[in-house]
């Protein structure tokens, strides 16, 4: 007898079950690659999992965390406020754009490691401007999208309500630009993340608390299964931060939305 194929192909399509089934890929990926080394490249996935259960139960591994997030929100914060305005800017006034495309280009093509082994030498509170930098031309580049394809879309209107108008900035660009800026805050967000850790991790030396530097300790410590097991916790973070930020794009898309209808 053979099975309906509908309600099949539904199931198949259904978002949960296919992120469910990516993240079964994955587990299935890292034991392939753990067991075809004899667990020297890779501990074991799921006695790494059991770790970092344990670890959540530290209070040790929650100000790590706490350092970590400080840093990746207020880099995100600062940078992505101003890369979102001026990409906003350079996707309206067209001489904005090539006058900041050098800079751009620098800093999305400068190799991020010299930039933290300059800037912990020098500069305070190192991994925050690192991810700074880093993070500050994705938010640009997908604001600078966001407003290029506003005007092309509603140009007639705003040619209408008058080109050097402030308010086509806060009530038309910045409002129908807010899904390319939320989708490029969420894509800075986890690479922030990963250039957080990296950057605590080469701060090791100093006293920069953070999950980046408990890997460093549990690799001179040669403990593998710890260091893995901070790396999903890092991952299970991320996973859930994005989660959230997802969540919530919709509620503040209708606000700003709103907003931008007055």
């Amino acid at each position: 007898m053979k099975l309906p194929k509908e309600p099949i192909l539904r199931f198949l399509k259904n978002r949960i079950v296919l992120s469910v089934l990516g993240l079964l890929l994955v587990v299935a990926l890292w034991e392939i690659i753990a067991f075809s080394t004899g667990l020297l490249f890779l501990p074991e996935f799921f006695s790494c999992l059991t770790k970092a259960f344990s670890l959540l139960g530290l209070s040790r591994t929650y100000e790590g965390i706490g350092y970590t997030l400080l840093r990746l929100f207020l880099a995100l914060l600062g940078s992505g406020t101003v890369g979102a305005v001026l990409g906003t800017l350079a996707g309206y006034y067209k001489p904005i754009e090539p006058l900041l495309q050098p800079l751009i280009t620098i800093l999305r093509s400068f190799p991020t490691v010299a930039m933290v082994l300059l800037l912990i030498v020098f500069v305070p509170m190192a991994p925050v401007w690192v991810v700074s930098f880093v993070v500050f031309p994705v938010i640009y580049q997908a604001s600078l999208e966001g407003a290029k394809k506003t005007n092309e879309t509603y140009g007639m209107l705003i040619r209408l309500k008058g080109k050097n108008k402030v308010s086509n900035l806060t009530h038309v660009v910045f409002p129908l630009s807010f899904d390319s800026i939320s989708l490029g805050f969420i894509q800075a967000m986890g690479l922030g993340m990963k250039v957080e850790i990296m950057a605590e991790t080469f701060s090791y030396t100093t006293n920069e608390i953070g999950l980046g530097q408990m890997i460093m300790a549990s690799y001179q410590a040669v403990d593998y299964q710890r260091m893995m097991a901070l790396v999903l916790v890092a991952l299970l973070i991320i996973l859930v931060l994005e989660g959230l930020l997802k969540l919530g794009k919709e509620k503040i898309h209708k606000m700003v939305y709103a907003v931008g209808g007055k």
